[in-house]
């Protein structure tokens, strides 16, 4: 094992170490060993690992710098956020692994104006409380903390990462992938600091994290490759709490298919599991949901979410960034058997089953015991599902348990709803 500092890396906290570890970097690609950080905080620009595994010992804390200029625009450019700016890039590397107990500081705040928050219109007068339930103003900032892209055999594990300013873990078009014993830690007010985002990969297990995210914790879609399905993905034993969605599956064009969830416990979460599905170009497929604890709790803010425990939704979706990317393919149908079984939730609005003409099918809900509780947030935006970037929007009476539209062959099966109504729209 190769340390960063026989290069000249100085664990102050102050030092800019980028050259350094990169020089640590080609060193033990070289020799083909392993890179270790040792305990210390090591600040540091975009360092590409170049098919370099890296170890964070005990202590260990590998510090984004606060300044744009310290990560240059990489030759990558991603649908949604466009060029590249990343700490750590790995692009066509295979077996690499990222692995240890210490920790990956990415500075986000750096890059935000806390001196206000951006606050969205609401149809009632927002509180001081709310108000600081809002996001922050977005400035110039790296797009992808961790960024890995056509790689085969990654590993994530054990390590602990923090204060992202965008996307903390975004995977594209990679294969056996694991992510393991991670606990991702963002701050709350932050937007678009999804945990882990999977983009079109294959064969991916994500078990035993502990995640805090302002958006997403974990996402499931094809963002950057639309062609490209994500498929064959475990999520597991994992205990989640986020300001926008829990779990997401789908967005826009995304095709993914073949995903198992199970043991997982949702808390404080202003959307609990979520499929997001376009009508045309889209699908989500051969899914299945068990053993889960869910708990919603409706967020002030520009959040996407409305307190909903689960929500399917294939609808029209308006959205500028992907303009012009339609894939080639047309899909005859947006989610089918999509299966859901021994879910406990407590939530501040009813799940939903949104779909359109019939493009969602053969769905099912099974043994799924359903709470409402009040909601102090939930006038913000009244009583709808927020089906968000579809600029459609479904009334949901206050006493519903679950509302299904624009679907067909749903199936309910010992659901207790402790007096709130399920309602099968026509």
């Amino acid at each position: 094992m190769i340390s960063i500092t026989q290069f000249g890396a100085i664990g102050d906290g102050a030092h800019l170490n980028t050259e350094a570890i990169q020089s640590a970097v080609s060193a033990a690609k070289a020799a083909g060993e392993v890179l270790n950080i040792p305990a210390g905080t090591f600040l540091t620009g975009t360092i590409d690992l170049m098919g370099v595994s890296l170890h964070l010992s005990a202590g260990a804390v590998l510090k984004g710098s606060e300044r744009m200029e310290d990560y240059p625009i990489q030759f990558y450019r991603h649908n949604e956020m466009g060029p590249l700016r990343a700490l750590i890039v790995n692009i066509g590397h295979d077996h690499v692994s990222i692995c240890g107990k210490g920790c990956i500081d990415l500075s986000g705040q750096a890059f935000y104006d806390h001196s206000r928050y951006n606050i969205p219109p609401t149809r009632v007068p927002i509180t001081p409380q709310q108000e600081r339930e809002c996001t922050w103003f977005i400035s110039e900032r790296p797009n992808q903390c961790l960024f890995f892209s056509d790689c085969t055999d990654i590993e994530i594990s054990g390590i602990t990462l923090i204060d992202a300013p965008c996307w903390t873990i975004s995977l594209n078009r990679c294969r056996r992938v694991r992510l393991t014993g991670l606990t991702i830690d963002t701050d709350l007010n932050t937007p678009n600091n999804d945990g882990i985002h999977l983009c079109s990969c294959e064969d991916a297990i994500i078990s035993d994290c502990h995640i805090s995210s302002g958006d997403d914790c974990i996402a499931l879609s094809c963002i950057t490759d639309w062609e490209t399905p994500c498929r064959d993905i475990v999520i597991t034993n994992c205990v989640l709490r986020s300001c926008s969605k829990a779990i997401v599956i789908g967005y826009v064009y995304s095709e993914v298919r073949n995903v198992l969830i199970s043991n997982c416990i949702i808390r404080e979460s202003n959307r609990g599991l979520c499929v997001m599905c376009h009508t045309e170009s889209a699908l989500v497929e051969n899914v299945r949901v068990s053993n889960m604890l869910i708990d919603t709790r409706v967020r002030a803010g520009n959040w996407w979410g409305n307190g909903e425990p689960i929500l399917l939704m294939a609808v029209p979706h308006a959205t500028g960034s992907t303009i012009g990317q339609e894939p080639k393919r047309k899909t005859d149908c947006a989610i089918r058997n999509f299966h859901v079984s021994g879910v406990t939730c407590t939530g501040e609005n009813a799940m939903g089953i949104i779909g359109t003409n019939g493009n969602i099918q053969n769905v099912s809900l099974t043994d799924i015991d359903y709470t409402r509780k009040p909601s102090a947030n939930l006038p913000l935006k009244g009583a709808t599902f927020d089906l968000s970037p579809s600029e459609q929007r479904v009334t949901v009476p206050e006493d519903c348990a679950l509302y299904v539209a624009g679907a067909q062959d749903v199936r309910t099966e010992r659901i207790t709803t402790h007096g709130c109504q399920i309602i099968f729209a026509e």
